[in-house]
Order: C-alpha cells, then sequence, then structure tokens
C-alpha cells in the first residue's frame, strides 16, 4: 500500500513539472509569433514608405491582423513617422500588440535621400 503511494505522489510530482514545462512553453512560443508578425507588419510598411514620392509626415492602422488586414479586435496597431531633413527622409515604423497584459513594441528605422 505504501508503494502504491509513494508511486501515486511520484507520478503526481511528474505531471506538475511537465505541465509547468508546457505553460512556459505555451507563452514563449505565442511571444515569438507575435514578435515576428510584428517586424513583418514594420517591414511592410517600412517598404510602402520608402517607394512612396513623398511620404505622409505620420500615421496610424488600429487593429491589424497578421496579414496587415484591418479587423475588428485586432491584436497589432501600427504607427509611422517621417522626419524630414534638408538631404534625407528618416522613417520609423512601430507595431504595439499586448502579450499577456503587457505592451510590447517593434520599431524599424530606414532613411532615404530626397
Amino acid at each position: 500500500m505504501i508503494e502504491v503511494m509513494v508511486a501515486v505522489l511520484l507520478t503526481a510530482i511528474a505531471v506538475i513539472g511537465v505541465v509547468g514545462l508546457y505553460r512556459v512553453q505555451t507563452r514563449s512560443s505565442a511571444y515569438s509569433r507575435r514578435s515576428t508578425e510584428a517586424v513583418v507588419l514594420a517591414g511592410d510598411k517600412l517598404e510602402v514608405l520608402r517607394a512612396t514620392a513623398v511620404p505622409a509626415p505620420s500615421g496610424t492602422d488600429e487593429e491589424l491582423d497578421a496579414t496587415g488586414a484591418l479587423v475588428v479586435g485586432g491584436p497589432y496597431r501600427r504607427r509611422w513617422f517621417v522626419t524630414t531633413t534638408a538631404t534625407q527622409y528618416e522613417l520609423r515604423v512601430e507595431v504595439d500588440w499586448d502579450d499577456d497584459g503587457t505592451t510590447r513594441t517593434t520599431t524599424l528605422r530606414s532613411f532615404r535621400r530626397l
């Protein structure tokens, strides 16, 4: 009887450990996916700004999905800023998303001659 109780206890401890590892792995995987999608969204907008003859000085896209489509409740917000100097445009794109109650931001910067 004691051997069975010890075996059940050891099995329970092992299961608790596996569940904890699964939880950490799931959270890390979700963060990795979201940050990769945010970099792609920022890069897409940066390429559009580079290709535009005279880019808009700033703007915001709210509620984007991973493909950049506007959807109700989309997890991403993309903002861009264009600063003009005498010889170049400074381009900056920021993508924000919520990660378990914490706002995360990815920023890409580039320069383009006038």
